[in-house]
């Protein structure tokens, strides 16, 4: 294959790679700052549908047409001795392993909290507890920072690592900082009806509630 034809299909993984994230981080967002379970899991469902419209088909078009170019077009394993590219591969493969582990882990977690809930229950102290993991949250809040890095180093190509050593400092001071700024979630309000959530999100069924909830 070409390599222009090869350099079309990376930049058609990253588009898809990087609105999945985008998309992804707004629905955990709605989810960190919900009020009610029914809220988390909507938002659950919309990155889990992102995650396998945008996210899988992305990472796996990105993973192998830069395979294909690193051994084709930058002689194997000599792509190490390369700062930029050698950075992209382990910042990709490092997002790909934390998605799969820590990421993976987290999602079971919540899916767990939210079974059996009703569309208006508040937040439980488990769920909230959950919500404002700083591990989780610092991942999510890590993963637009690191892909823009990928991108700049793909699009700037600098020879130096010490450059890529600071946008990973960069990288990471970001995520912390969102992380201490916003990580907690909001107080639920209080709702006289609910309604029955899947532990997926999608879907619930209108009934009165029947116990009275507290501030």
């Amino acid at each position: 294959m070409s390599h222009a034809l090869l350099a079309a299909a990376h930049g058609l993984g990253a588009l898809l790679l990087g609105v999945a994230l985008v998309g992804g981080w707004l629905a955990g967002e709605r989810g960190r700052r919900a009020k009610t379970t029914g809220a988390v899991a909507r938002a659950a469902a919309r990155k889990g549908a992102l995650a396998r419209t945008l996210l899988l088909p992305g990472v796996l078009l990105l993973g192998a047409s830069g395979a294909w170019l690193v051994a084709s077009h930058y002689g194997g394993w000599n792509f190490v001795r390369i700062p930029w590219l050698a950075g992209m591969v382990a910042l990709f493969v490092f997002q790909s392993v934390w998605a799969n582990t820590v990421g993976r882990a987290y999602g079971v977690r919540l899916k767990r909290l939210l079974a059996g809930t009703r569309e208006a229950d508040p937040l439980s102290p488990q769920l909230r507890r959950a919500l404002a993991e700083p591990i989780a949250t610092f991942g999510h809040h890590l993963e637009l920072p690191l892909f823009a890095l990928i991108v700049a180093l793909g699009v700037l190509r600098p020879m130096q690592w010490s450059l890529f050593a600071t946008g990973c400092a960069v990288a990471a001071g970001i995520a912390l900082a969102a992380t201490a700024y916003g990580g907690g979630a909001r107080r639920p309000a209080s709702s006289p009806r609910s309604a029955s959530v899947d532990a997926e999100g999608g879907a619930w069924s209108v009934a009165p509630s029947t116990s009275r909830q507290r501030r």
